[in-house]
């Protein structure tokens, strides 16, 4: 069950600022997460070219355009992993912000109307 208790100013502005830290937090953890997803997406693509251009240069062997891609997709495949697994974490930290936001928005509301019933 949730506690229901009267809230008061005092109660609000703390919850603000609690919120204000949250949101400063998380939105430096996903500079961080931005910067690791853009190292591994490097990653991978350097490793998928590289592939690419080893296998096109290969002249004993003889492939499509599909199965060189293919060759170089398999090869780059952990890099891949990691990469996706970064954008994943970085994306759940952009909803944490907007989460946190909300949160805040909400809390300005509630100021808000307090001030008023004063």
């Amino acid at each position: 069950m949730t506690d229901r208790r009267v809230l008061n100013p005092v109660d609000v502005e703390f919850a603000i600022l609690d919120l204000c830290d949250a949101l400063e937090q998380e939105t430096e953890q996903y500079a961080g997460l931005s910067e690791m997803a853009a190292g591994s997406e490097a990653d991978y693509k350097l490793k998928f070219a590289q592939t690419h251009v080893q296998l096109a240069a290969a002249a004993s062997l003889k492939m499509t355009v599909h199965e060189r891609q293919a060759r170089a997709d398999l090869a780059a495949n952990d890099e891949f992993r990691i990469f996706k697994i970064s954008e994943a974490r970085k994306q759940a930290s952009k909803e944490a912000m907007l989460s946190i936001r909300a949160r805040l928005d909400a809390m300005r509301t509630l100021s808000a109307s307090l001030r008023n019933q004063t």
